[in-house]
């Protein structure tokens, strides 16, 4: 071939270049494009940042042989159709949903396109997917099982605060899950009373917290959704000004002052759909892949907060801890 018809072929290939791929990634036929849609505003979510991560050390690296298109819904779920519309006809292979409720809208929207997802709740009970064995369609990917440990942090919560027997609660009504009746059923049973507190934005932290002291509230049980989990610093910032040692699912929340968390591993469960983002990837079809359920479970207990409330966390309590941040 001479040389001028070698010209001619590069010059093609540059004028087809993906919109949106870098010039050094159109000589490289292995890139593969993936999209990230994160419910709350730019930067990337912890979730969003672990899967790029793990999906380096699974041979897919950014800026390498990876190209990520993300976007972000600025905590408006209602805009999740039309940010994953946007992925249509942009040459992405697969998305990664950090959310069930986002993994829900992907999988009508994008029909066609592998959707790997994480997620608090029962993927087949929220009609996610067909069975964790096969999930069928376009979804595959970990559920966290949130609802089903909230009597365990209950009981934990009580075994880090003997004689508890007034919890607040801060909830969001407009997750959908079972925590509230799993919650409620244990609370019985352990005749702990519960104080609820819808919690829909942000305005209203300072009016449960009102709430909880005029129910003599002793500790607070935050229940894990999105709007929690993106508040977590200042929730737990207004439990330590309200003296109200704090529970929650993930180590993010002990992690941003809480008391005390209990769940899922989230990097372990993270790194885990990136394993299947790579199988994808690679060829494997996502409704023959099965939907996972959590490998490993972690208590973390902030001492640093325990000693500004001045709690003496029972040594039975740190001995089962799997961290203890000082």
């Amino acid at each position: 071939m001479n040389r001028c018809r070698r010209g001619l072929i590069a010059a093609a290939a540059a004028a087809t270049v993906m919109p949106g791929v870098p010039p050094a990634f159109a000589q490289r036929s292995s890139v593969v494009r993936i999209g990230i849609l994160d419910y709350g505003p730019p930067p990337a979510s912890g979730l969003a940042r672990m899967f790029v991560d793990a999906l380096r050390s699974r041979g897919y690296a950014a800026g390498e042989n990876l190209d990520i298109d993300h976007r972000f819904a600025g905590g408006r779920p209602q805009e999740f159709e039309r940010l994953l519309r946007e992925f249509q006809g942009a040459g992405i292979g697969l998305v990664f949903a950090p959310g069930h409720d986002i993994a829900k809208v992907a999988r009508v929207v994008l029909p066609a396109l592998p959707v790997v997802t994480v997620g608090s709740e029962d993927p087949v009970l929220s009609g996610l997917i067909a069975s964790f064995r096969r999930p069928g369609g376009n979804v595959t990917g970990v559920s966290f099982m949130s609802p089903e440990l909230a009597g365990k942090r209950l009981e934990m919560l009580r075994d880090t605060l003997p004689g508890l027997a007034r919890v607040g609660v801060l909830w969001e009504p407009e997750h959908a899950d079972t925590y509230y009746q799993d919650l409620g059923a244990v609370a019985r049973g352990m005749g702990v009373t519960l104080h609820l507190a819808a919690l829909r934005a942000a305005t209203d932290l300072e009016p449960a917290f009102a709430e909880f002291a005029r129910e003599r509230a002793q500790a607070l049980f935050v229940v894990p959704s999105r709007l929690t989990n993106l508040l977590a610093p200042r929730i737990a910032a207004l439990a330590a000004a309200s003296r109200l040692p704090a529970m929650s699912a993930y180590a993010s929340f002990a992690e941003a002052g809480g008391l005390v968390s209990y769940g899922a591993a989230v990097r372990d469960g993270v790194e885990r759909a990136a394993a299947q983002a790579a199988a994808i990837l690679r060829g494997a079809r996502p409704a023959e892949l099965p939907f996972e359920l959590p490998a490993r479970f972690e208590l973390v207990v902030n001492a640093r907060t325990a000693r500004a409330l001045g709690i003496s966390v029972p040594q039975v309590v740190l001995l089962r801890a799997d961290r203890v941040i000082e």
